[in-house]
């Protein structure tokens, strides 16, 4: 298991993690050369360096041991008590093509905000919350729905395809936390408006591919301010859409931007934003890097807890979106290859799934599985996530019966 820790709290004997992500990469003042801390002279040169964060890999404690990533968080969720339970859900079947409709609209709209600020018009907030109404629609109907298109859909910019990904997200998790429908809306709007402070922000600096330089990241640090003196310039914001943009970086230790707030001085909207921005940057391919599995994101998320979010907030996320979220590629016990349809908040490790490949990756008629119903000694199990792109699996087909995903390649 690894954790995010500050350098004041290095210690000889820590082994560094460096994770494979550019979301990483590119920040100046996170260490990530791998490998074993000798000595305090190390540290006093890591921190001489101005380094401020990196990640550790951690011992498993003794309750811990033996179990692997997926599992130390799920038993972590499952013992606690008091998180609220999804209400019975329509069947993915019946409302996947509805979904596909309602992503594909938001996406629209997504699209032509941030062309609207690029042209320096005024964001339309009445027709972007109207644009979101299939998307809230379907994740009260079935959220696993929009978290698999989220996955599977490949757009002609990440610009676009992560702001409205970060606004389903944000409405599956406000959804399941138990949020009104207005919060809904309002909340999904801040994740497609989240990042508009970015087109203030020369192209060279957000397009850039290796690690930013101090001076690129004080420009990127000023997008929250950005986006809020935009977005100000409308007379219908909601305030609370104005504080979520502003806040979606700042974390619960008080180490984020633009402010450094700290807990609950940040808005709850913009601590869901912030985990809603970094699963989707964790999870998401783009031209030059391949995303990182789903629940190895969610394993990355939970060694954030206590600095970046709070701990019972990630918890509830990992709940809410599963162990194995919806649209994930998994290797069963059997060496046959399944695809994730469902997740299940009781039992994360259990999902839906769909067996659809042998152990050589060959199709085989596809078989509609829970896991969480017995079947007489002879369950399936699921041994890890697989990635499709390393194997060159297309997912898309086995969701869409009819209409295929859009699926433009990304132009960088």
């Amino acid at each position: 298991m690894i954790k995010k820790i500050s350098v004041d709290e290095l210690a000889p004997g820590m082994e560094i993690v460096q994770l494979s992500a550019d979301v990483w990469h590119q920040l100046p003042y996170l260490y990530a050369k791998p490998g074993i801390i000798k000595d305090e002279a190390e540290i006093r040169r890591i921190r001489a360096k101005g380094f401020l964060q990196t990640f550790i890999r951690l011992a498993p404690s003794p309750e811990n041991e033996g179990l692997s990533d997926e599992e130390r968080p799920e038993k972590l969720v499952n013992i606690r008590e008091g998180d609220p339970r999804r209400k019975p859900r329509k069947p993915f079947a019946q409302t996947i093509e509805n979904a596909r409709k309602a992503y594909t609209e938001a996406l629209a709209q997504t699209k032509r905000i941030i062309n609207d600020v690029k042209m320096g018009r005024q964001v339309d907030y009445i027709s972007s919350a109207a644009a979101l109404e299939g998307v809230i629609e379907t994740a009260m109907q079935n959220s696993d729905t929009i978290i698999c298109l989220s996955k599977l859909s490949r757009y002609d910019s990440y610009t676009y395809s992560h702001s409205i990904n970060v606004a389903a997200i944000s409405v599956v998790f406000g959804e399941y936390i138990g949020l009104s429908r207005a919060e809904l809306t309002t909340l999904g709007v801040a994740g497609m408006m989240h990042d508009l402070g970015k087109t203030a922000i020369s192209n060279r600096i957000i397009n850039k591919r290796g690690r930013l330089t101090r001076s690129e990241f004080e420009q990127i640090k000023k997008h929250p301010v950005y986006g809020l003196n935009i977005l100000q310039k409308s007379d219908d914001i909601p305030m609370s859409v104005l504080r979520a943009v502003e806040e979606h970086h700042e974390k619960y230790n008080g180490t984020g931007y633009p402010h450094g707030l700290t807990k609950d001085d940040i808005s709850v909207f913009g601590r869901i934003l912030s985990m809603a921005d970094v699963y989707d940057a964790l999870t998401s391919d783009r031209s030059y890097k391949h995303a990182i599995l789903p629940n190895k994101a969610l394993a990355i998320m939970y060694g954030m807890r206590d600095q970046d979010f709070c701990a019972r907030e990630v918890q509830m996320f990992i709940k809410c979106l599963g162990i194995f979220p919806s649209g994930s590629l998994v290797r069963l016990n059997t060496g046959d290859y399944g695809v994730v349809f469902e997740s299940n908040p009781e039992k994360p490790l259990l999902p839906k799934i769909k067996v659809i490949l042998d152990e050589d990756l060959h199709p085989i008629p596809a078989q509609l599985v829970d896991l969480a119903i017995p079947d007489n000694g002879n369950a399936l199990k699921i041994m890890e996530c697989a990635d499709p792109a390393q194997h060159k699996v297309n997912l898309r087909p086995y969701f869409i019966a009819h209409k295929d995903l859009p699926q433009q390649e990304e132009k960088g």
